[in-house]
């Protein structure tokens, strides 16, 4: 990547990745329940440093990156541990590094280790897949060009501070309080006729994308850009209710995101008492980000409202996750 070039970060679920071009990482940015959400970043003037600090803690030139905590022992059947040595012989042997083939005499299949940002390469070489199989890392979320540190959390439904680790990876189970966590609300609403019989769903993610809860309300008859907003308070109160203070939010609506984020003015009356309502939920978090995308990445949310027209006005019901 050349100096000073723009650049785009993607963050899914505990893996950072850096990219060229929105092109690149496009394919990665769909958000969804049934894997870790995505977000994606732009950056400006690529640096030597910026290149020098992820290679020194990440991999480059991957096919493929995975993080270690999601490694099965089965994914890639036998692996022969190479030492270092093996893997930095003359540049005659390189293309062994992307085929399975002979390397000094020795056979082997080429296997895949995810180095987390917070720490050095694993081993010399003769660590196991059971080993990185049994690691537990710890994350990094972007937020505009920054990386900040996040809380370690084992793929499993409960959450761990990074102080219970110990040198040998074992977790002491003392739960992480909500407030420490980032929650991801994905919202939106439906009208069928607009105005016409409508609802509102939101979906509440962990940042690693396990699902903590779907709900739906039914709205009677409005309108559906008062379904859309009635979509992102029900989820916004849910996530008060339970004691996150930190939320990113999702929404396939133009009018409702740039409304709250103040980008566009709100002229019709109703529009504005429902932005109004947002804005001071907005209060109770210490962070707040909302973000428009496309229908398509926010199809779980489109699922749960129009769930809920078939529901009575003003009946909320919800659909707990693991998360």
């Amino acid at each position: 990547m050349e100096e000073g070039s723009n650049y785009y970060l993607v963050r899914k679920g505990e893996m950072v990745a850096v990219y060229k071009s929105l092109n690149d990482c496009q394919a990665q940015i769909c958000s969804s329940v049934s894997g870790p959400a995505a977000s994606a970043y732009k950056g400006n003037s690529w640096s030597r440093e910026k290149e020098e600090y992820l290679s020194s803690r990440g991999l480059s030139n991957a096919t493929y990156v995975i993080n270690a905590a999601e490694l099965r022992e089965d994914l890639f059947g036998t692996l022969i541990p190479c030492t270092f040595q093996e893997i930095t012989v003359s540049s005659s042997n390189q293309s062994a590094l992307n085929h399975t083939g002979v390397l000094n005499n020795t056979r082997y299949q080429p296997g895949a280790q995810s180095v987390d940002l917070n720490y050095d390469a694993v081993g010399s070489g003769q660590a196991s897949a059971e080993h990185y199989s049994q690691r537990i890392n710890q994350g990094y979320s972007v937020r505009g060009q920054a990386f900040n540190r996040l809380e370690s959390r084992p793929s499993s439904s409960s959450h761990f501070s990074p102080n219970n680790l110990d040198q040998s990876g074992t977790v002491d189970a003392q739960p992480l309080s909500k407030q420490y966590m980032v929650c991801l609300l994905h919202f939106d609403g439906a009208s069928k006729g607009n105005p016409g019989k409508a609802g509102a769903g939101a979906v509440l993610m962990t940042e690693d994308g396990r699902v903590i809860s779907r709900l739906r309300e039914g709205l009677g008859i409005v309108t559906n850009n008062v379904a859309e907003y009635r979509g992102l308070i029900l989820g916004l109160r849910y996530a008060i209710r339970h004691g996150f203070k930190k939320i990113i939010v999702y929404g396939d609506s133009q009018l409702v995101c740039y409304q709250v984020k103040g980008t566009w003015q709100t002229k019709n009356q109703n529009m504005m008492e429902l932005c109004k309502e947002v804005r001071k939920l907005k209060e109770n978090f210490v962070s707040f980000e909302i973000n428009h995308i496309r229908r398509e990445w926010n199809a779980e949310a489109d699922r749960q409202a129009n769930i809920a027209i078939t529901l009575s006005s003003g009946v909320v019901s919800e659909e707990r996750g693991d998360g």
